[in-house]
C-alpha cells in the first residue's frame, strides 16, 4: 500500500467518504480496474467539485452527461454525470483494499485512519439526507442498504468512538441519528466542507 501512504490525509478522506458514498471500482475481466461514480443532473455542481478535488490524485475524465433506461421511473429514464479514473496504481491499490473478493467489503483497519469529518461530509453527501418536518430536524439518514448488517454496526462502532455519534441501524438496514443535540454537533462537523450546491444537507 506503499502509493496510498504517499497520499495526503486529505485525499484519502476523500477517497473513502466517496467510495462508502456514490462511487465504486469497476471489476471486469481483462481490464485494468477504474475508480467511477455518477450523479444525477440536479447534483451536477456537486460531480464537478468531487472531480477537481481528486483529479489531482486520481486521473480522472471530465464529467459527461449520460441518460440511462430506468423502468422504474416515471419518464423512463434517469439523467446523470459520470466519471471514471484513467488506468492507475492507486486505483489498483484501492481495488485490493475495498474489493478483495471482487465485492464491495469495508476496509475497516484502512477507514480507521481517513474517517476524518471530510470523509463524514463527503459520505454524508453522497448517501446522507437531512429530515426536517415544520422547520424542526427530525434525524439524519445515511443510506447505507448495500452494506452488510455486520458493516453498518461496525461504522456505528467507528462512529461512536471517533466522534461519539450515537447512531442505530433501522429496519431498511440505513443508519438514523434521532438525538437532536447529536445532530445539530454531526451538522457542525461536516459543515466547513459542505458544498454549496449542498447547503439543503446543513
Amino acid at each position: 500500500m506503499r502509493i496510498l501512504q504517499q497520499l495526503p490525509i486529505e485525499a484519502l478522506s476523500m477517497i473513502s467518504g466517496k467510495l462508502l458514498g456514490d462511487a465504486n471500482i469497476s471489476i471486469e475481466k481483462n481490464r485494468h480496474p477504474r475508480f467511477r461514480f455518477a450523479h444525477s443532473v440536479s447534483d451536477k455542481a456537486w460531480c464537478f467539485y468531487c472531480y477537481e478535488q481528486l483529479n489531482e490524485y486520481l486521473s480522472l475524465s471530465k464529467p459527461k452527461y449520460r441518460k440511462v433506461l430506468d423502468k422504474r421511473i416515471k419518464n423512463g429514464f434517469t439523467e446523470q454525470y459520470y466519471t471514471q479514473s484513467f488506468k492507475s496504481k492507486v486505483v489498483d491499490q484501492l481495488k485490493s483494499l475495498w474489493y478483495p473478493n471482487d465485492h464491495k467489503t469495508i476496509p475497516f483497519e484502512f477507514l480507521a485512519h481517513s474517517f476524518t469529518p471530510i470523509c463524514l461530509a463527503w459520505w454524508y453527501q453522497d448517501d446522507g439526507h437531512l429530515k426536517i418536518e415544520n422547520d424542526q430536524v427530525k434525524k439524519v439518514i445515511l443510506s447505507t442498504d448495500g452494506f452488510t448488517k455486520a458493516e453498518n454496526e461496525a461504522l456505528i462502532q467507528l462512529m461512536r468512538q471517533r466522534y461519539d455519534l450515537n447512531f442505530s441501524l433501522d429496519k431498511q438496514n440505513r443508519l438514523i441519528l434521532y438525538d437532536k443535540p447529536q445532530i445539530f454537533y454531526f451538522i457542525r462537523l461536516v459543515k466547513p466542507y459542505v458544498h454549496k450546491s449542498m447547503k439543503r444537507k446543513e
